[in-house]
């Protein structure tokens, strides 16, 4: 039998993690900005007020807080003590009435032994940072979670964008972006201008840039491999693509290679 590959330590999600690394500090700082990915999350979960939503991998808790804010009844969990500290301190900015329907509790998977609880998981931005064998379980405990006909609602980087699209648009770039840094150069104002071999690779510039949080992304899908996944943890789902960019090819190719994939699961039932 192989050996299964060892999960990631919640000693990498420290605070220079939230603070440095992960995307989106902005929102965290500023109540008044409201990630967009939040207001993704509730439509395309179909998500009304009222409900009781499991935030899994809540993070710093800014989406978590704008679901208890819309009139929700939110939990949010992560495996990372940094993160809940992060979202308790978000959660104190909020309107009371909010505040008192949103908690926050350091958890990972062996610790969900909710039952029939939730009407909505929500589960943005994690199912990268964890293996399958990690996402096997974690779908067994998802299920007993959640209530009969509820929901899982999963964001995740799209693995098609990556390998394709972001390569072929920094292509189709490649005249503009060789003549930006050339007037960069020029006007003194270019960081690529110490050497000629500086300025070439940031010019040719072509792969998906690697960061220390997408290092951490161990478990990249495409749309079609994530259908498949979920199908076979006895999920129906419905998954479609979300890109922002207003590059021509994002705009034709958005479905299948937008940026980030989106999952609506349900249980299937038999």
């Amino acid at each position: 039998m192989t050996d299964r590959p060892g999960s990631l330590s919640p000693g990498l999600y420290d605070r220079h993690y939230y603070l440095h690394s992960l995307p989106g500090l902005e929102y965290a700082e500023n109540p008044d900005l409201m990630d967009p990915a939040a207001r993704d999350t509730i439509r395309i979960g179909k998500i009304r007020p009222g409900q009781h939503v499991l935030d899994f991998g809540c993070g710093r808790g800014t989406c978590a807080a704008f679901l208890a804010t819309y009139g929700c009844t939110v939990v949010g969990t992560d495996f990372s003590l940094e993160a809940i500290d992060f979202a308790r301190e978000y959660a104190r900015r909020l309107p009371e009435e909010a505040g008192n329907r949103l908690s926050f509790h350091h958890l990972d998977r062996n610790g969900l032994d909710f039952k029939n609880e939730f009407d909505v998981i929500v589960f943005n931005q994690v199912f990268e940072h964890l293996h399958d064998w990690e996402l096997e379980l974690l779908m067994k405990k998802f299920k007993q979670a959640l209530k009969p006909k509820g929901r899982l609602v999963i964001s995740t980087p799209n693995l098609d964008y990556i390998r394709y699209l972001f390569p072929l648009k920094r292509i189709v770039d490649l005249p503009g972006k060789m003549v930006k840094e050339t007037v960069r150069v020029i006007r003194g104002k270019s960081r690529h201008a110490a050497s000629v071999q500086k300025f070439l690779r940031e010019v040719f510039k072509i792969r998906y840039p690697e960061s220390e949080h997408t290092r951490l992304h161990i478990n990249l899908k495409t749309p079609h491999s994530i259908r498949r996944f979920m199908e076979r943890q006895g999920f129906r789902v419905q998954v479609t693509c979300l890109d922002r960019h207003t590059n021509p090819l994002s705009v034709i190719t958005r479905r299948w290679w937008g940026e980030t994939i989106w999952v609506n699961a349900e249980i299937k039932t038999t």
